[in-house]
């Protein structure tokens, strides 16, 4: 009787141990995806979530159901439709926000691409606008990120930096700064202007993220509390980035899991990765 107990035992941690060592593989195999790219996207023939709209601060509804794609107000009381056609080949489509009742649309149709992202939060879809006209900025700049909102996800383990050095795009002030990365020190500058605060932190493998203080002297307009900046690996059908993307862990600004900002690379990103 006590054999056959310890047998059971041990093939209780045997499974156990399975288990545990195929979520790492998955996990390592989503890792690897998002820093090959492309070669692993898949459109989706249907989706239906809810997105932060990073630049206007508010929230979009869109449904995917084969290559037809639409695009709802979320969480008040306007009532416009958008309606596109999706390339599949791409997973990107046409959108012309120019519809009754749409306040502010974009001056002309802007391109929205689908992305999966990874990060210690989890897996997630986005969508990234673009200009293809090249009316409002180059014709790939980022212009906008609408991040999806899920229920909170357990933490997942990702590569981090050891070193990197770019320049992002941010979505929500709608300028640029450079990050950079030596070890677990990590500095953010502004770029493209002529300020020159600067805010240091530290960051943590782990999680790969960094609690920041925009606090400092010659910083228009920081935020009243530290946020804390992840590390996003994100993919689409034609290339992969890094972004950052912000959250208040106190709850003063919002639920301590919404994304307030992302901070989209633009260029190509000098990195190395901590695993």
């Amino acid at each position: 009787q006590v054999c056959c107990s310890c047998c059971s035992r041990r093939k209780e941690s045997q499974a156990v141990l399975f288990v545990f060592i195929l979520q790492m593989a998955i996990r390592s195999l989503v890792l690897l995806c998002a820093l090959l790219g492309a070669a692993s996207f898949s459109c989706p023939s249907k989706l239906h979530a809810v997105y932060a709209d990073m630049h206007d601060g508010d929230r979009k509804e869109i449904t995917i159901v084969g290559n037809s794609l639409t695009i709802k107000p979320s969480g008040n009381n306007q009532t416009w439709v958008v309606n596109a056609t999706i390339d599949t080949e791409s997973c990107s489509a046409m959108v012309n926000f120019s519809v009754p009742g749409k306040p502010s649309p974009p001056p002309v149709p802007l391109q929205a691409s689908l992305w999966w992202s990874i990060s210690n939060m989890g897996y997630k879809s986005e969508f990234e606008f673009t200009d293809p006209s090249g009316t409002i900025a180059e014709k790939t700049a980022p212009l906008n990120r609408w991040v999806e909102l899920k229920e909170p996800q357990h933490p997942e383990k990702t590569g981090c930096f050891k070193h990197l050095n770019t320049i992002y795009a941010d979505m929500h002030d709608g300028d640029k700064k450079q990050i950079t990365v030596d070890g677990a020190s990590l500095a953010i500058r502004p770029s493209g202007n002529s300020q020159t605060w600067v805010v240091e932190s530290q960051l943590d493998y782990e999680t790969c993220t960094a609690t920041i203080d925009f606090n400092v002297p010659g910083k228009p307009n920081p935020p009243p509390v530290n946020l804390k900046a992840a590390l996003v690996y994100s993919w689409c059908a034609t290339g992969k980035k890094t972004l950052i993307e912000f959250t208040d862990p106190s709850g003063t600004l919002a639920a301590k899991d919404f994304p307030l900002n992302t901070w989209v690379a633009i260029g190509k990103a000098e990195l190395g990765i901590h695993v």
